[in-house]
């Protein structure tokens, strides 16, 4: 039996669709949304039920509208986006650890690419594999000209190689930080 401002057979079913359509939008919305809506259809006679009903629209228009604002809220509040301060730090101490401390520098630069956390497993991979190709061959040049009349030409692979590589990996990296959320 319904009381005075109960709703009605037809407010009962409309919230019923209301509820189902939002069964996957946040518990909070969804009470809050079929609360209000039953309150404004309760008391409502049949005909004037009908009419409000056709005022607010279809359940899933509704739900779907509800749904995507939460999301919206959600996805700003939880993800703002990374600074890009340690992409660059990375890639001067990649780039610069070359000739200020030969070695460790360089590797303190690698390091700093493979625990990235906002670089994809790809990015770290192909970072890191180009700065080492670069040393290896910057590395052989100075190796393969020592000794020779034209050893200068392996001192100037030695120094430019690794850094015309770097200054790519750089790049590389700055523009693809963030675009992977951290663990994935």
């Amino acid at each position: 039996m319904t009381t005075p401002d109960s709703p009605n057979a037809i407010a009962r079913s409309y919230l019923a669709e209301l509820d189902a359509a939002l069964a996957t939008a946040p518990a909070g919305i969804r009470t809050e949304m079929v609360a209000d809506i039953a309150d404004e259809l309760s008391g409502l006679s049949d005909a004037e039920t009908r009419a409000r009903i056709a005022e607010l629209g279809d359940p899933l228009v509704i739900a779907a509208d509800a749904t995507a604002g939460s999301r919206e809220a959600v996805t700003v509040a939880v993800a703002p986006p990374p600074t890009k301060t340690y992409p660059t730090v990375a890639a001067v101490i990649l780039t610069a650890g070359w000739y200020v401390a030969p070695v460790l520098g360089w590797i303190g630069g690698l390091v700093m690419i493979g625990v990235g956390a906002h670089w994809s497993s790809a990015v770290k991979r192909r970072a890191i594999l180009a700065s080492i190709i670069a040393g290896v061959v910057a590395i052989l040049a100075l190796l393969v000209f020592r000794g020779t009349e034209v050893w200068p030409i392996g001192l100037v692979a030695f120094l430019v190689v690794p850094l015309i590589a770097n200054i790519f990996v750089d790049s590389y990296i700055r523009e693809r930080w963030g675009l992977t959320p951290p663990g994935a």
